[in-house]
């Protein structure tokens, strides 16, 4: 799953933050208009009833793979398996890396894995192939707002990485909009994760622009 360049987004679902079908139109005008492999969508929503979050990822499976683009499912590991996911996000209070390896092993999955990172020097230990760095432009749950400086301290983290731990992406997210993706991927990030820009009405295809990645 870590073969060739990193996804430059990952669209995270929130229903808590509008209502589903403006947000899913609005995703789909995304997924349709982005080059095949550089948009992530990551299964959120931890708040709704499992019945309810399995039937939104199997939509969110189907739009996904009907525009080559991959499907992350965060923490429930069993359903990224019947969601046929293309990998699981962790939160600090899921299982460990090694653990959610193993199970994709023993599942006979090549699962992308990746983690939330709240301290830039983080990277240098991570074994994950992908973090989310948050909060990089606001504040959240009583944290500061790290700013491209937190940003710059983790890519020098990575850079002080161990060879046996292999790559890992990196991800900027909190607080971040189309306005600002592009400056974040200037500055080091190898993409952009978000939640509220897909439920601004033709923010999509501005993020696309902004991100390089709309067909032509």
């Amino acid at each position: 799953m870590m073969a060739g360049a990193p996804p430059r987004l990952i669209v995270i679902s929130d229903t808590e933050q509008g209502a589903l079908e403006p947000w899913f139109d609005e995703l789909t005008r995304l997924l349709f208009g982005a080059l095949p492999g550089s948009v992530l969508v990551l299964l959120r929503d931890r708040q709704l009833p499992i019945r309810e979050r399995l039937a939104l990822g199997e939509r969110l499976r189907r739009v996904t793979q009907a525009h080559g683009q991959g499907l992350l499912v965060s923490d429930r590991l069993d359903l990224a398996v019947l969601l046929d996911a293309d990998g699981v996000h962790l939160s600090e209070a899921s299982v460990r890396v090694e653990d959610a390896r193993a199970f994709a092993a023993k599942m006979g999955k090549n699962w992308l894995i990746s983690a939330a990172c709240h301290t830039p020097e983080q990277l240098s230990r991570a074994n994950a192939d992908a973090l989310l760095l948050s909060p990089i432009l606001a504040p959240r749950k009583g944290r500061p707002a790290l700013g491209v400086d937190g940003l710059t301290r983790a890519l020098e983290a990575r850079r002080q990485r161990a060879a046996g731990l292999g790559p890992c992406w990196l991800y900027a997210l909190g607080g971040v909009t189309r306005h600002q993706a592009a400056e974040l991927l200037a500055a080091g990030a190898d993409g952009v994760a978000l939640i509220g820009d897909l439920f601004v009405p033709g923010a999509a295809l501005a993020l696309l622009a902004r991100l390089g990645i709309e067909l032509e």
